[in-house]
């Protein structure tokens, strides 16, 4: 089965000079798919486009890239990466003006711990990388992901499932590769990714269904030690429970089941 797909062409070569690869000047959505389907495109493509918009990037056609999305997919439960580059060109880190992007389609296996983190729960740890507060590109789903990737090597040496990542100011950001939602009494809480982070697809969907209230609130690492309840969510594992936070233990909360009951149901990932 074909793996990659650059511009609908079945190839796993990329140009050495791409932008793409040379800055991170690209932006991604990493997308479930279900039988041909994926529940959350509508999610990922206001997101891609938002972020398009920022960048200065020219939108791949939306029935172009939904259309590599499902050939590579097939009738599989698989994940689909869809990138948006800028392209080549350009002056060095000056972009050219009119930029022929490329669109970069790549399927990968469904994650085989999904299913077990959803029941039992992940241990988190806090991870020692601080992100940039006040980013320009904060919210998107960029390709300097730098950060991230220094933050799951410390979690792996760790033994943790996931990490805690704050900002330079300790204010609780996110997740290596999920957002956050801290439940105190009856609130549910979330922190804001407008200065830092991303601003998820699975958040996004969780907001807009009807009775779900969350609260987007400065959070530090004192409301992570007296939560109730701890979840983490994205759009491909969906939401799943925190059992422990370095050597701070939590109980799996009503509420997380829930709105996993929610998400399966509405959902079908």
């Amino acid at each position: 089965m074909t793996e990659v797909l650059v511009d609908g062409r079945p190839t796993d070569c990329i140009p050495a000079d791409d932008r793409g690869l040379l800055y991170g000047d690209l932006l991604f959505e990493t997308i479930a798919f279900v039988d041909g389907h994926a529940p959350l495109w509508s999610w990922h493509w206001r997101r891609l486009c938002a972020g398009c918009e920022r960048l200065g990037l020219a939108a791949p056609s939306e029935s172009e890239l939904l259309e590599d999305c499902r050939k590579l997919a097939g009738g599989d439960r698989c994940v689909v990466r869809a990138t948006v580059t800028r392209g080549s060109g350009g002056r060095a880190y000056e972009p050219p003006v009119e930029p022929a992007c490329r669109r970069i389609v790549q399927r990968r296996p469904w994650p085989s711990a999904v299913d077990r983190f959803r029941q039992g729960g992940m241990r988190l740890v806090t991870s020692p990388v601080r992100l940039a507060s006040t980013s320009p590109i904060a919210g998107m789903k960029h390709g300097n992901r730098l950060e991230q990737v220094l933050a799951a090597r410390d979690c792996a040496g760790q033994g943790g499932d996931e990490a805690l990542i704050y900002d330079a100011q300790g204010r609780l950001v996110e997740a290596i590769a999920s957002n956050l939602i801290v439940v105190l009494g009856a609130r549910a809480l979330t922190p804001a990714t407008d200065s830092a982070g991303v601003s998820g697809v699975g958040l996004a969907w969780l907001r807009e269904q009807a009775g779900i209230v969350l609260e987007t609130a400065e959070l530090t690492a004192v409301h992570v030690a007296g939560a109730d309840e701890i979840m983490v969510i994205n759009s491909v594992a969906g939401i799943r429970p925190v059992t422990a936070v370095d050597d701070h233990r939590f109980a799996i909360g009503l509420t997380c089941r829930a709105w996993q009951r929610l998400w399966s149901e509405e959902l079908r990932i």
